[in-house]
């Protein structure tokens, strides 16, 4: 670390898993740049589970009073008491390869014009195993902007480093956005930036089937809250776009309706997700395959209602 300031600010929201956020830490430490801030919000998890933490004497601790339930609120409190010229938001269940700040960083230097860099991953299971099968890398197209509006092609944050004037440009994550804030990050930053992807592997990516399962239904409604809002600008300033932005609508609005039946919720609700996905593109096959699973759902809850 340097007296003055940093050129990296590391940025970790914590909850719970003392054990997962050591390792986090650790891979900090491992980093071969060592011009950087260390920043951990925690978002309430208790004075046992703090007292657990393996904080080197340089890292800033914030507590926060209050659990926000939604990773968006601490990374933004992490953003705000930061310095550095750089932002990386590294996932208390992530852990990064020693290379990959330095990487980023020489991207972002040598580059001006790119807003956004960010590298590629090894999915893990809770034991830092790499799983059988592996996700390709992204290329990314030419327009950036149509590219991250049909999928959110940057995992999570863990992936990315970016340069603080951009994200203080946009304002940081939208706190009212559950599961998918990222998502509306990239969107946003795509709107005003250039992105750079690396298809190294350079982050293992903790992921657990049955914790995604249980969040499965905030995550799909979460990406339809995400391209609503996106719609509200993009009539004005990508009307090109409008197709794409369309049939992806519907083909969330699908899925959540099909996630909607599968968690038990009221017909009302289920259908008005079907008749959202139909308004947005009545084209799209996903949404006659919806209302012909719905058909049976209705029927079998009013026999069993």
């Amino acid at each position: 670390m340097t007296a003055t300031t940093p050129l990296v600010s590391v940025i970790i929201p914590a909850y719970r898993r003392a054990d997962f956020l050591n390792q986090a830490i650790a891979s900090i430490l491992r980093q071969t740049l060592t011009d950087y801030e260390i920043i951990v919000v925690d978002d309430c998890s208790g004075a046992e589970i703090v007292a657990r933490y393996q904080l080197p004497p340089m890292a800033r601790l914030i507590v926060r009073a209050a659990n926000s339930g939604r990773a968006s609120i601490p990374r933004n409190d992490g953003f705000h008491a930061s310095h550095g010229q750089y932002l990386a938001f590294l996932d208390m269940d992530d852990v990064w390869a020693p290379e990959k700040l330095a990487s980023q960083v020489a991207t972002l230097d040598a580059h001006p014009d790119i807003g956004v860099t960010f590298c590629h991953y090894t999915e893990v299971d809770e034991t830092l195993t790499p799983q059988r099968i592996q996700t390709p890398p992204p290329r990314l197209a030419t327009d950036i902007l149509k590219q991250v509006l049909a999928r959110n092609m940057i995992r999570t944050p863990s992936l990315a480093l970016i340069r603080r004037s951009v994200l203080e440009a946009v304002g940081g994550f939208d706190e009212k956005i559950i599961c998918t804030a990222d998502w509306d990050l990239w969107i946003r930053l795509a709107r005003l930036t250039t992105f750079h992807a690396d298809a190294e592997r350079l982050v293992l990516y903790r992921y657990s089937a049955g914790q995604q399962s249980k969040n499965l239904l905030r995550m799909r409604r979460g990406g339809v809250v995400v391209l609503q809002k996106a719609l509200e600008w993009v009539k004005q300033e990508r009307p090109d776009l409008l197709p794409i932005l369309h049939r992806r609508l519907a083909h969330l609005y699908s899925r959540y309706a099909w996630t909607q039946m599968s968690a038990g919720e009221e017909i009302p609700a289920v259908l008005h997700s079907l008749t959202s996905a139909f308004s947005s593109d009545p084209l799209t096959w996903r949404v006659y395959l919806g209302f012909f699973r719905f058909a049976g759902y209705a029927l079998a809850r009013r026999q069993h209602g």
